[in-house]
């Protein structure tokens, strides 16, 4: 009886609840394979700013604003996460360690959820769903701590570089509500959903070699690795 009542908790934590943002609680019913929408594969991405991320992928932010409301995590921090682990909400976007999707997930943490990760509005809720357990665990501003949890890499420093990217987007959402008034506005529209846009829509795809930081404004010392961090071997990810 145990393993049957937890096997039904991904299914009510997708039908349960309602969201603020219509338009993504109707695209999140979708079953979307993330190999339909990334027919050149899976790669790295340069994804603009905010504002022009946002404008790019009006689809996947309201699918990330309407699971962040039904699971109950904070939008801009559900915001920041997606924007800083996808380059900018791209469902193409993966790395050579074999994540992918608008939320990064691995396979194995996918399906530890519940979720199809090669969906693309599977990858969101399981996403979210685990970024959830990280809020409850560390807050919504404790970004080492989110990270340990939620990156979990044991690469050195990626754990840091992921603590640092979300605050900056984080704090971008906080110092200017335009940009989350526009990613809200996305929750009354429909239009097409850019996943894995060319040059022109200003992402460009590279190979899985991982880019260049991007220059970010100064948030102090970067944290230092914790105890708490998740090490797992290679065949895990």
């Amino acid at each position: 009886m145990r393993r049957a009542a937890l096997l039904l908790v991904p299914l009510a934590s997708t039908l349960a609840f309602a969201s603020d943002c219509p338009n993504g609680d109707n695209l999140l019913k979708n079953n979307t394979p993330l190999n339909q929408l990334c027919s050149r594969g899976f790669g790295q991405f340069t994804p603009g700013s905010l504002q022009q991320a946002i404008g790019n992928q009006p689809n996947n932010v309201a699918m990330i604003t309407a699971a962040a409301e039904q699971q109950g995590v904070p939008v801009d921090l559900a915001l920041a996460v997606s924007y800083h682990e996808s380059e900018g909400f791209n469902s193409c976007a993966g790395s050579d360690t074999g994540v992918k999707g608008p939320m990064q997930l691995t396979q194995r943490t996918g399906n530890s959820l519940g979720y199809n990760r090669d969906v693309n509005e599977q990858n969101i809720m399981g996403g979210m769903k685990l970024l959830k357990q990280c809020d409850n665990k560390c807050g919504d501003t404790a970004f080492s701590c989110l990270s340990a949890c939620y990156n979990g890499s044991p690469r050195p420093g990626e754990q840091a570089g992921w603590a640092r990217g979300v605050q900056n987007a984080y704090g971008k959402l906080h110092s200017d509500p335009s940009l989350l008034a526009s990613a809200t506005s996305n929750c009354s529209s429909s239009g097409s959903n850019s996943s894995c846009p060319d040059a022109a829509g200003g992402v460009v795809a590279s190979s899985v070699t991982p880019s260049a930081p991007s220059t970010l404004p100064s948030l102090g010392a970067p944290p230092a690795l914790a105890s708490s961090d998740i090490i797992v071997a290679q065949t895990q990810i």
